[in-house]
Order: C-alpha cells, then structure tokens, then sequence
C-alpha cells in the first residue's frame, strides 16, 4: 500500500530577545531625526553655492523636468552642464530628486535645501533601526550614542548644505537601508526583505560609487554580527555582487571605463604633481593622515582640497611618520580583535573599507582629500568612540533589565561625556554652516583657511566677479570695486596653477567690464589654448570682438557652436553683428529667435 511521505516543517528560527523594544525604537529614531533636521534646518534658506550650478542652476537635462529623464539617465553626470566634461561619474537618482523637483517648484533652491533637509532625517532614522539591529547583542545604549555622535559629526555640514552632494547622502541612506533589510532578512528569513535590500542597494549604487566600498561591508556584518560560516558569508554576498556588477556594465556602457575620457591633472589630485614615486607614496600617507585626523578632529573644514591645500611631502617630514603609526596601529588593533570577533574591529575595518574607494592608492582619485568623502567612513570612527566611552559603563548584576532611569543615575561620566562632545559637536556646526549660506562667504573663507589653494581663490575670485556683473547695471563704482577685487584673487590663483581655464575666463570677463579688451582677449584666448571647445570661453570671446569692431570674427566664432548649446545672449551677439555688418536680414532672423 502507497505511503504518503510528508516533509517534516522546518524548524522555526528561535526567537531574539532584543535589548529595545519596536516601539521604543520607532520613538528614538524619530528625535534623532528630529534632531538631525533642526541642527540643519537654518540651511532651508541658502541659495546655490559652488557645484550646485552644475547639477541644477545650470543643468539643462534637469531643468527639463519630468522631460529631461531619459538623458539623465543615459549620459554622465555633468553632462547637462558642460557637454565637455567628461566626468568620471553616472549617477543617474539624484539628478532625478532634482528634475522632479525642478518640475513642482521650479528653480528655487528652498525646495532642493528642504528635501536635503529631509532625506538627513531619513538617514538619522533608519541609520538608528540599521544599529540597533546590527547591534542588538550589545549595550542598548551603544546604538544610540553611535548614531548621535555620527549625526552631529561637523564632517557632514558640506553634504546636508549643499545640493550636490545629495549624491553621497543618497548613497549611504541607500547603503543602511540595504544593510538593515539584510539583517531582517537573516533574523526571519523571508525572501522580500532580501529582494528589497538589493534593490536599495542598487539605488545607492546608482546615487554615487562610493556604494561599492559596501560589498566589504556586507561580510563583515555578517560574520561579525550573525554567527554565519564562511559559506553562508560568501552566498549572502553574491546577489549585490551581482548588482554591483550590473551597474557597472550599464556604467561602462554610457560613459565608458574606468578612467575613459577623463584626464586628472594635479589641479584636481595634487598627488600628481609628486616628484617622483618616493615623494608620491609618502604624500599619499600624508594624505591618509588627514583623512584620520578629520574623521577625530574635524577642523578647519573647507570645501575642497584642490592644489595644493596639502602639501606634498617627502620620508623626512615627522608628519608622514605620524601618520604611518596612526594608520598602522589602528590595523594591528583591529587583526588582534578579529578572531573574536570584536565591536572595535569591525568599526576600524568599517572605517577602512568606506575610506579606500577615496583614497589614491591604487586608482588614482578626482581629489586626494574632501569633507564629503568623509561621510560614510566616520561612521566606524564613532561606532569606536561609541564603544570606548561604554567601557566606563558601571557593570550591572547578571539577568538585571535595563532601566533608562538607572542608567543615567549610574552612569554621569558616560552621560557627560556624550553630552561635551554632542554640544562640542553642534557649536562647530552653528559656527561654520553659515559660510554655505551663498558662494561669497564659502569661498571667502576658504581662502583664509586655505591660502595656498589655487581653486579656492579662483572660486572667491568668480564669486566676487559675479557681484560686479550684479552692480553693472546699476553703481558703476561697486562694480569697478569688485572686479577690481576679482582681479587679484584670480591672479593669485593662477599664480599658484595658470592652467585653469574658467580662472582664466572669469579674469577675461572682469577686464570686459572694466573696458581693457586686450587683457580680456589675452584671457580668453589662454583659456581656449586650454579648453579650445569651451563654450564659456567662445562666447566672451566673440562679446569682446563684437566690442572691438570685430563683427565677422565674432559672427565666426558663434556659428561655431553647436546650436544646441547656444543662449539668449549669443544670438543677440549675432543679431547685433549682422546689423553692423549691414545684413538686416540675417540679423532679424537671430532678433526673432529671442523674441524681438
């Protein structure tokens, strides 16, 4: 007679007792986010600043709206700014957050300033759930502490003020989600937290490429938090690996590989102007030094480090060998704690594996050192102080509950601790988010912090040059006044590196409006000898020959540009030009095109 053979069930999953409660949890993630927001929320007022021209102000695939998707998607990062930019960068979802923006609100940047505002909040908030999810075998109060200490980090102030580096934030907020559903899906075992992991984690690849620094992370998490063998370790990898591959053949397939295109110059990587491989790998250590330093001591906080904030450096600075030791000891102290798996190591390793995709150590980096590369990586540094300062932690009797109101009465140390470095923390933020309040106060204090940066003076320089362009139709003597002032600090930029065209354009355009046309001409035609398809270039170019009595030059030089790129201003050039050249006709065909 037939048997019916059934499966025995599987056995449950047993059940974790973790340290906080759903609810509890919900609630304290929401004053963290509440928190996070009101830190910031004065940065609801400021208006673009720095590279915020190109991914919105400026961004004709953004300013398309809903219209402007497909070409997001499908060309390279600054491509809507500057078809002569090849950037090594395709991050396709912020520029979206901004296009859909753009289609609601418009080009205001209050709107764009408050969605920042808000995917922070969503950051605090899920960052806690990732922790104490993460963390849940450990001190209840670990998760909490870690998280304050990384939202109020001075380190992030670059990334919630400006518009551009949504980027980073999107990609880390992607990163903890992706990280937190992974946990779900370990504890339960369904299948949709893990297919929602992937996709979250697909997004923050497509938010920015520092999300590829995670596929470390997700191991380490795993072995170091749940217990897992070698072999689970590997499986669970392999479906973001896949991801991540996906998203780099798409990558590779809109802009190319990994270097395609894009030529660095020491202007962007001051490591490239090394003397040599010796001069190279010590500078780099430096480098690594600074990284350390300002993920402990975050100051004096500047907005880039172009040529030549840091300096380069040979074996016989002690810097080089401070740094050395810094970086060392704090490997030697992660390895003696990772056959047991220890909280510190998996923070150092964590802190090493975000930082590496920045570094220059093996692929040579758009910059040796910014603030904003900073943002994930301190994320390790403060889970380590987080757990330092619990090692002050009064023991309490095995099988005793915890009790919040115990623990404050017990711990005052701990408390205060935590307490001078979240106020430390917050003075230097309500101290130095002002400065992203407009471009002029950035790049005016960048180049007191940071005198020997050629970009920061050739920004200060363009941000004073757009004042006087502002005053040009109104006090001719504050528009001599600031270009006059714009004169210097361009030519202190260029001083310190000539072969910046824009620093070159910019000083063009202010010997324009003070009427010297022929240190105007002699800028603008260094700066094409540099970028000879500059459109910015071109166009001031052909604005000086037509000042000049230059008609069919500057009628040349216009022609030349592809129509696609051309504005307002050019065809009145044209127009213009052609009258002078006594064709009406040609001239009232350009006039018609912007509606006169």
């Amino acid at each position: 007679m037939a048997t019916n053979k059934t499966k025995p069930p599987k056995p449950l999953l047993p059940h974790i007792e973790e340290a906080i409660s759903t609810k509890w949890k919900l609630l304290i993630a929401s004053i963290l986010a509440i928190v996070a927001m009101a830190i910031y929320s004065p940065s609801v007022n400021f208006d673009y600043v720095y590279d915020d021209d190109a991914v919105i102000k400026d961004n004709r695939y953004v300013q398309q709206g809903l219209d402007g998707l497909p070409e997001i998607w499908t060309t390279s990062y600054f491509k809507g700014y500057d078809e002569t930019i090849n950037a090594r960068a395709f991050r396709p979802v912020p520029l979206t957050t901004l296009a859909l923006e753009y289609e609601i609100w418009g080009l205001n940047p209050r709107p764009n300033h408050v969605m920042n505002l808000l995917f922070y909040g969503l950051t605090a908030f899920f960052l806690f759930l990732f922790l104490s999810k993460l963390l849940r075998n450990h001190h209840p109060a670990l998760p909490i502490i870690a998280c304050l200490l990384f939202l109020l980090h001075p380190i992030h102030i670059e990334v919630v003020a400006n518009i551009k580096s949504r980027d980073t934030m999107l990609g880390f907020l992607n990163e903890i989600l992706a990280g937190w559903l992974l946990l779900k899906y370990l504890d339960s075992r369904k299948i949709l937290p893990l297919v929602l992991s992937v996709f979250f984690y697909l997004i923050a690849l497509f938010s920015k490429e520092q999300a590829l620094a995670f596929l470390a992370v997700i191991p380490m998490m795993v072995w170091f938090f749940r217990a897992c063998p070698l072999k689970k370790t590997v499986l669970t990898l392999l479906p973001y690996l896949a991801a991540a591959v996906l998203f780099l053949i798409i990558r590779s397939n809109i802009i190319g590989g990994l270097n395609a295109g894009v030529a660095l110059t020491e202007y962007d990587n001051s490591l490239l102007a090394a003397d040599g491989l010796g001069q190279r790998v010590a500078s780099n250590i430096l480098v690594l030094g600074h990284y350390l330093w300002m993920a402990i001591f975050p100051h004096p906080l500047i907005s880039d480090y172009g040529y030549i904030t840091i300096p380069l450096v040979d074996w016989d600075d002690w810097r080089v060998w401070a740094a050395l030791l810094a970086n060392l000891g704090l490997v030697v102290f992660a390895l003696n704690g990772l056959k047991d798996k220890r909280l510190p190591t998996f923070a150092i390793l964590f802190y090493f594996a975000a930082v590496s995709i920045f570094t220059s150590i093996i692929v040579t980096n758009v910059s040796a050192y910014n603030d904003r590369f900073l943002y994930s990586p301190v994320l390790g540094i403060c889970l380590l102080a987080a757990w330092l300062i619990l090692k002050l932690v009064k023991k309490e009797e095995p099988g005793t509950a915890f009790s919040t109101k115990a623990f404050f009465q017990k711990n005052f140390t701990v408390v205060a601790i935590v307490a001078v470095l979240s106020a430390v923390e917050v003075v230097k933020i309500a101290s130095h988010l002002p400065v992203w309040k407009n471009r002029y106060l950035l790049f005016e204090s960048d180049v007191k912090l940071a005198p020997n940066n050629a970009r920061a003076h050739k920004n200060h320089g363009g941000s004073l040059a757009r004042i006087a362009v502002d005053y040009q139709k109104g006090n001719r003597d504050s528009m001599r006044h600031y270009a006059n002032l714009a004169v210097g600090e361009l030519q202190t930029a260029l001083s310190i590196y000539n072969n910046i065209p824009t620093g070159h354009i910019h000083l063009g355009n202010m010997y324009i409006i003070l009427g010297q046309y022929s240190e105007a001409e002699a800028s603008m035609k260094t700066a094409l000898s540099l970028a000879p398809q500059n459109y910015f270039a071109r166009t001031s170019l052909a604005n000086i020959y037509y000042r000049t009595n230059r008609f069919m030059e500057a009628v040349q030089l216009i022609e030349n540009i592809d129509v696609n790129l051309r504005k307002a201003g050019d065809y009145e050039v044209l127009a213009k030009s052609y009258d002078a050249l006594g064709q009406p006709e040609k001239a009232r065909e350009y006039w018609k095109m912007i509606g006169r």
